[in-house]
């Protein structure tokens, strides 16, 4: 049963980072805390979600959920890919919207996910852009669980996007350090060094989605 216009977070932290090397980069610090940190403070500070998902496979990524109010689920196969990750938490909410969450963004920030949550309608999926290229968080109305769940080898939530164009609503941003993702480590130097300018040129390229 769906509870009425209820929207669960569900954070994805359970990937192998393989883009990063052999550190896991959820636990490498950035700005005095491990990069995953910054996430889960952010969408549990808000008091906008009903219930908040901590999907990962690591132990040492899980501790980093130690103290805030969420429930962290093991991902005991983590070689599926994302899409794992995403039946785990889909099958655990019972919310009216889902919004994903990458655990990688750590400059997103809580006025973006508010113009996005304002967005949602049942029946859509929500999401961030810039200069055309989306990004995440996303929002997917519970009207596609099911999708959501059979999530084949190899598929991605921008699948489901391409199925139902018609269903996607977009946010234009502004700026583009929001949707900056942390896939290398020299993206997280550049990060590090410009975090007091970043304007509109993105020093960091954000996710294909």
């Amino acid at each position: 049963m769906r509870t009425g216009e209820a929207v669960d977070a569900i954070l994805l932290a359970a990937g192998f980072s393989k883009r990063f090397g052999h550190a896991n980069k959820l636990l490498v610090p950035f700005q005095g805390k491990p990069l995953a940190r910054h996430t889960l403070e952010l969408v549990s500070s808000l008091g906008l979600f009903h219930r908040i998902f901590f999907i990962t496979a690591a132990a040492a990524v899980q501790a980093l959920a130690e103290g805030l109010p969420v429930t962290v689920i093991h991902n005991r196969r983590p070689e599926q890919g994302q899409r794992e990750s995403i039946r785990l938490g889909v099958s655990a909410s019972a919310g009216a919207y889902y919004m994903f969450f990458p655990c990688d963004q750590p400059l997103l920030d809580g006025d973006t996910i508010r113009r996005l949550l304002a967005l949602r309608r049942a029946g859509c999926i929500v999401q961030p852009a810039f200069a055309g290229v989306p990004g995440t968080p996303a929002i997917f109305s519970a009207s596609f669980r099911e999708e959501l769940l059979s999530l084949g080898p190899e598929a991605h939530p921008r699948d489901i996007k391409r199925r139902h164009p018609e269903a996607v609503l977009t946010l234009p941003l502004a700026e583009a350090s929001a949707l900056m993702d942390i896939d290398e480590p020299d993206m997280l130097k550049a990060l590090a060094s410009r975090r007091g300018d970043i304007t509109g040129e993105a020093a960091i390229p954000l996710p294909h989605q």
